[in-house]
């Protein structure tokens, strides 16, 4: 039997996670333009520096399951920070790297949110199914063929035109999301204010 507040808990614990990542998605993409284009690095420490204080946060989340609300602020600040970054995320005419750099940094942040859900499921106590689980591998497939292509452009090589072909294939996918990245980094702070109505 799952309380009221266990519930509250996991709808914030759930919000934590959607922030997580979309920070993930922002320091993959960043982490990719420095290695490829040689981007400024300022952006991407920023992003670091966010993402580990919102792990940290996560982390004692775990075990007390409740959020201060410093903390609660601390994250909606970030959320709002990295909203900003996100809007010219998908640009009009993008050249390889940069397709690179998205579908590469949507990958990481899926299979963080992937991961975070069955750990949520794990100390929740909820029932998250079967698809959660089986997207595991899944994700670590796809995150490996994006490392060796990230590596093969930084050397400076030959990508094949298969691989390219499939690249675009998944940017096309991702690029038709546009709208839903917006709608989903609006409900982070309706989950981190989630209130049980009394």
């Amino acid at each position: 039997m799952i309380t009221e507040q266990h519930y509250e808990a996991s709808i914030h614990y759930n919000g934590i996670i959607l922030l997580s990542a979309y920070l993930q998605r922002q320091y993959v993409y960043r982490t990719i333009q420095v290695r490829l284009n040689n981007a400024n690095e300022e952006p991407l420490n920023k992003v670091k520096n966010m993402l580990e204080h919102t792990e940290a946060m996560l982390t004692v989340f775990e075990e007390t399951k409740s959020l201060m609300d410093g903390q609660r602020n601390k994250l909606k600040l970030f959320a709002s920070e990295v909203a900003m970054m996100m809007q010219n995320y998908i640009k009009e005419e993008p050249d390889f790297n940069e397709r690179l750099a998205v579908v590469g940094s949507t990958l990481y942040s899926e299979q963080l949110m992937n991961n975070g859900i069955i750990k949520l499921g794990y100390i929740f106590k909820q029932n998250i199914g079967k698809d959660f689980p089986a997207r595991v591998k899944f994700y670590e497939e796809r995150t490996k063929v994006i490392d060796v292509m990230v590596q093969l452009v930084s050397e400076e090589k030959e990508i094949e035109q298969g691989m390219q072909n499939i690249l675009n294939k998944w940017y096309d996918g991702i690029a038709n999301q546009k709208k839903g990245i917006m709608e989903d980094l609006s409900k982070i702070n309706e989950m981190l204010d989630y209130k049980i109505q009394q």
